[in-house]
């Protein structure tokens, strides 16, 4: 019996996207093209080794949607210092320089914006009767706003533009480069509410026609980033957390019908009650051959040959997960106000995430409401520095370990 055309079209279909995934696997270079099927998301997270291409490959893209569509796009780093680096000299460290080449960018810096301009030659009179010949900026577009993560208080309400969707061809870009702390770095703010708070100066409630991409190295400990997505890959490979897709995809295609603020509010009330998830793509690239062939023989290959960042290898912890019964909730542990990052412990050692537990609290930071005792607090760092706690799962492990890292040193503590 001769197959439907239907069914035809889907087994091309899948051959072809088959196929195009194989070249990015096998390619020197990681290719963004595959990632941009999955346009329903919002947050796309690209892990990977080092040279790989991630970043490389967003940014082309970025500059491929301005250059052909004029969207600019936003670009976030970590700190204000490693912001600054890449408006210096133009921002010539923000675009490559075969990107520039490619798209005959001419970029002018002026504040936190990146300006495309395009230059003419022009007869100049001078007052003693000279004419001399000079280039002068005849055209000037935005392209890109760079950003820190760390500074969000002092944009504040200035970076959102309500009308800027307006114009159905406008997109949300924004990518967040390097967005985990390198081993030994300085943790000195909370990165998830510094870039949560960033992300809600810049997009605000919008839900659609907006991509989000985190760039960052395979590093040894998982990022608060993925703790919130709560979902750690611990191998390579792509992953998808969503719920409900064929419903998501026909409230967005509602949603782009939409022409006044009252009929999205209609909309986005018919869908209240259908959860979504989080609405994020996970790729944890793996190195091709051809990479790991490149590599051979550099520096970082001679010096650090197993380091995380070079090899892509996910060393997970699993020495401390304990699977077995709990029987009693023994004490709550509170770093902040926020539920969000309390934890019970049961069975006297193993770490849960806290489900409303009615026991004695044991406040890690004075101020919590609670009675603070540096002792207790001690203590709970003694545990878990000596690796006396046991934890339900790798998230509850990762975020109890955030926490941990958050806390300021004391005097005597």
């Amino acid at each position: 019996m001769p197959r439907s055309s239907k069914s035809v079209i889907k087994s091309r279909v899948e051959q072809r996207e088959l196929k195009q995934e194989l070249e990015v696997e096998e390619s020197e270079y990681w290719n963004l093209q595959h990632v941009l099927s999955y346009w329903y998301m919002i947050f796309f997270i690209l892990l990977g080794a080092r040279e790989r291409g991630k970043s490389y490959a967003v940014m082309q893209f970025f500059v491929t949607q301005f250059c052909k569509k004029g969207i600019p796009f936003t670009w976030i780093r970590l700190t204000d210092k490693q912001a600054n680096k890449l408006l210096v000299n133009n921002a010539e460290r923000l675009v490559d320089t075969d990107i520039r080449r490619k798209f005959n960018l001419d970029l002018l810096t002026s504040g936190n914006n990146v300006y495309a301009v395009k230059r003419e030659t022009v007869e100049v009179k001078h007052k003693d009767g000279s004419i001399t010949h000079e280039k002068r900026i005849t055209e000037k577009k935005l392209m890109a706003r760079i950003f820190a993560a760390s500074t969000f208080y002092t944009d504040k309400g200035s970076i959102f533009d309500k009308d800027f969707l307006n114009d159905p061809k406008m997109y949300y870009n924004v990518g967040i480069d390097e967005f985990e702390r390198e081993q030994g770095e300085k943790n000195t703010f909370d990165i998830l509410y510094s870039i949560v708070n960033q992300l809600e100066n810049i997009v605000r409630s919008t839900k659609d026609r907006i991509r989000v991409f985190f760039i960052g190295n395979t590093l040894e400990t998982a990022s608060e980033i993925l703790c919130a997505m709560n979902f750690i890959p611990e191998k390579n490979g792509k992953f998808q957390l969503v719920r409900n897709r064929k419903q998501l995809i026909q409230y967005l295609k509602e949603l782009r019908t939409c022409k006044t603020d009252k009929e999205k509010q209609l909309v986005n009330k018919k869908y209240y009650n259908v959860d979504f998830g989080k609405r994020c793509y996970i790729e944890n690239i793996q190195n091709s051959e051809a990479y790991k062939v490149r590599r051979k023989g550099t520096i970082a290959d001679i010096l650090m040959p197993t380091a995380s960042t070079f090899t892509n290898r996910i060393n997970v912890d699993n020495a401390l997960i304990y699977k077995g019964a709990l029987n009693a909730p023994s004490y709550v542990v509170k770093f902040t106000k926020d539920p969000s990052t309390w934890f019970t412990v049961w069975n006297s050692n193993v770490v849960k995430m806290y489900k409303g537990e009615k026991k004695r609290v044991v406040a890690m930071r004075p101020y919590l409401d609670e009675i603070y005792n540096v002792d207790l607090q001690k203590s709970i760092l003694t545990l878990f520095d000596t690796r006396s706690l046991s934890f339900r799962n790798l998230i509850t492990f990762k975020q109890f370990q955030n926490q941990i890292e958050l806390l300021k040193p004391r005097k005597g503590g």
